[in-house]
This record gives structure tokens, sequence and C-alpha cells, in this order.
């Protein structure tokens, strides 16, 4: 199951790598959807359109931790262990911060494996019953930054006129729409069916790597001891081999190896 883990890391900071538009410049800063009601919005979204992604039956859960913060778990079925026939759910949960009350719409996120730290997180728009759209851009440079833009709906489908509407804002963004990916929710299972769950967060990864980090060291010092012992064994062999051989003051020869004891 570690080692599984481990492997849903990588695989997902390779998704990070490519499940965003990278940009020149400054992040864009579409409108926000003006007072957010974060009660009302809280809950799960199926993705209906993302950018740049293979994941299927992809959902967000947002939840309430208090009038500054939320969290968002992503759920998704990876192609990859798909393909392996491997029934499995992943969650991701990451943080979003309300840095402004007044306007909510506009947060900070903090994803896990997002090594580059916070980033901006806007929902453009919302019905809160039937869809929304959300943003987010990250400011890697001055001259460089990266993007992404989901369209949600409290359904597996949303209406393809709806749908088209909503492309239009995310393009408004920025966003070329020849990089936003339709998401598959036909094949999906539920936690209870999933013969592996995976949920990553900040303290999951945080024992992931810790785990890890003393499996290493084990194996390190292991092999630190062995080598320490196999040259104190070699260097009493040859101790031992230059006293037998040495010879008596009578000048007879003396050859008798059965004192000296190797140790494995």
């Amino acid at each position: 199951m570690m080692l599984l883990s481990a492997v849903v890391v990588v695989v997902m900071m390779g998704m990070g790598v490519v499940g965003h538009d990278w940009g020149m410049g400054t992040c864009p800063s579409p409108q926000s959807f003006p007072a957010l009601d974060v009660e009302t919005f809280v809950g799960t979204w199926f993705v209906i359109s993302q950018v740049d992604t293979t994941s299927t039956c992809l959902t967000m859960t947002y939840q309430k931790v208090s009038e500054t913060q939320l969290t968002v778990e992503k759920s998704r079925q990876i192609v990859l262990l798909d393909t392996l026939k491997i029934k499995h759910l992943n969650s991701y949960t990451a943080t979003l911060d309300i840095p402004n009350g007044e306007d909510a719409a506009k947060m900070r996120v903090k994803w896990p494996l997002n090594v580059a730290g916070k980033a901006d997180y806007t929902v453009i728009t919302t019905d809160y019953t039937g869809h929304a759209v959300v943003f987010e851009c990250q400011q890697l440079s001055p001259f460089i930054h990266r993007k992404s833009a989901a369209i949600l709906s409290r359904n597996p489908t949303l209406d393809d006129t709806e749908k088209q509407r909503l492309l239009g804002l995310v393009e408004g963004t920025g966003i070329s729409l020849a990089d936003m990916d339709t998401i598959d929710h036909s094949a999906c299972i539920s936690k209870s069916e999933a013969a592996v769950n995976i949920s990553i967060d900040e303290e999951t990864l945080k024992k992931l790597f810790s785990d890890a980090s003393t499996n290493l060291r084990q194996v390190v010092t292991q092999v630190a001891n062995g080598a320490g012992q196999f040259a104190t064994t070699i260097t009493d062999f040859t101790r031992q081999l230059s006293a037998v051989e040495a010879k008596p003051e009578d000048g007879s020869s003396v050859n008798n190896y059965s004192d000296i004891e190797i140790l494995e």
C-alpha cells in the first residue's frame, strides 16, 4: 500500500505539471462572483471540464472549516490505474484561505504537492444548485505564471448550451479552449467499491515522506554497520595471521590457523 501511495504521489506530481496552461507575465485577474454565499456553495461538485487532464470521475467537495478557511477535496480515478484494472479512488485535499470576507469568491489555495506554495483561486460564477466556474493561477516568477480552470456541476452531466456559455467565461481568462478536457463520469465507483482508496493531504504526505526517510536511514545504518563489522573482521584476521606465522625464538616454523575466527 505504501509503494502504491508513493507511485500515486509521483503520478500526481506529473499531473500537476501538465494540468495547467502556462503564460508570460502576471496572472490574469478575472472578476470574482459577487457576494459568494460560502454556506450554499460548499458541498460536492462534479467536474465537467478542466484544463489538460486524463482523470475520470473527477469531483470537488468543499467544506467550511472556519469563517476564513475552507478545504477542497479533489477525488478522481487515475487513468493509469484504470488501465491496470485496479478499482481505486484517489482523493487530494487542499486548504482554501479567504483573506477578505467581503469578497469570499477570491481565495488562496495550497495543494500538498505544490512545492511553489499558494495560488490564487477564484469562483468566477455559480448558481449554487446547477453550475460553477473556478479559476486558479500561480505566479511562479515576475515573468511567468500557470493557470487552470474547471467547469463544475451538481450533476455528472451538464446541458451543452450551458457548458458552451461557461466555456466562454473560461476563455476570457486567457485559457485556450483546446486545452479544456471533458471528464468522463460514466464508469465511476463508490468508496465502498474501491479496492484501493488513497487519500493525500498535508498530514498523509508528511507521513509518507517521513516513513520513506526512516526506511532509507535504516538501510544506510545497516549498510554502514555491515561495512564496519567487515572491516573489523579483516583487521582481526590480519593480526591473527601475522601472529601465527611469526617464528618462535628456537627457529622452528609454526603454521597453526586453528585459532583464527572469522565473523559472518
